[in-house]
């Protein structure tokens, strides 16, 4: 999709008008869901392997997860939100902006409790007890970016800060599960792509389609239709990237006989490898089904040609 247009086309569109559906596309819920479950999936497996109980797993899925809402959400609101977009209104621009960034702050009030409680992760996680400098950084890092979604991503330095808090949380996190060396770099890129989706798509689904409803004329639509498709274009390079790495992570597993892979846990692993498949097809088809967007034009903006 093109993120600008010629000026024949603008002048064709500028009098159009924007078609808003009352329903909330579910596609996205969709894939939002998969990937909590494969995440789910995969923190199990990779618990078990820690030799973690079940508490124990909860807590470190729940701190990996929040971190992953957190960190996608800012990315959005750093790379993907821009203050002016090519060829459009600038106070278009700017209302569609206002209105994204308050809701943004009313959405990071409700992920920043989750990512308060997920600090409790590094405690019971025992390969930390040993380094006990590394797990006092992890709690205090979830307990400072919960502030930081607690005081709002209005601004730009603030959002920026929390996002370089979860850098520095995924890189010491990669470290705790996989250690130094390429197995901690494959794990860090896991848990960043991880991140790039999910938090990406909490933004599209809680924050840019309440704002594009609020604001139904081309140039928002334009905005919007910008600022997905440099989300999509992030997507496209961390699904494969979940695919390698996760195979890389269990390609130590491979000599193993038919049967652990049908049983618990090794089913988990094909289970996880299945529902990636399922957000494949769910990425495929919302573009085209126009799920990505209850405002026409956002998904594609030949829509707008159309009418």
């Amino acid at each position: 999709m093109s993120g600008t247009l010629s000026e024949r086309e603008q002048g064709r569109v500028e009098t159009l008008q924007i078609v808003v559906r009352d329903e909330t596309p579910f596609l996205p819920k969709v894939a939002f869901t998969l990937i909590t479950l494969a995440s789910m999936g995969g923190a199990t497996f990779t618990g078990l392997g820690l030799g973690l109980d079940w508490l124990q797993i909860a807590a470190r899925w729940l701190t990996l997860w929040s971190l992953a809402l957190a960190g996608g959400f800012l990315t959005w609101r750093v790379c993907y939100l821009r203050e002016r977009e090519a060829e459009a209104d600038q106070a278009a621009v700017d209302a569609l902006n206002a209105t994204a960034l308050q809701r943004a702050d009313q959405v990071g009030h409700w992920v920043a409790p989750i990512v308060w409680i997920g600090a409790g992760g590094a405690l019971a996680v025992p390969q930390l007890d040993s380094q006990p400098v590394l797990k006092a950084a992890l709690i205090a890092g979830s307990v400072v970016l919960s502030g930081v979604l607690i005081v709002g991503v209005r601004r730009g330095a603030v959002a920026i800060f929390g996002a370089l808090v979860v850098v520095a949380l995924l890189v010491g996190w990669a470290y705790t599960d996989a250690g130094a060396g390429w197995p901690g770099l494959v794990r860090l890129l896991h848990l960043t792509a991880f991140t790039l989706w999910l938090g990406g798509a909490l933004w599209n689904i809680a924050v840019a389609m309440p704002a594009g409803r609020q604001h139904p004329v081309v140039d928002a639509v334009l905005a919007g239709a910008n600022q997905l498709d440099r989300f999509r274009w992030v997507v496209r390079f961390a699904l494969p990237t979940i695919i390698v790495t996760g195979l890389v992570m269990a390609w130590g597993y491979r000599g193993l006989p038919a049967s652990w892979w049908i049983t618990f846990p090794g089913v988990l692993i094909p289970l996880k490898v299945l529902a990636i498949v399922a957000l494949v097809v769910v990425f495929i088809t919302c573009p085209l089904f126009r799920h990505c967007s209850p405002v026409q034009g956002v998904c594609n903006l030949d829509d707008l040609d159309e009418k």
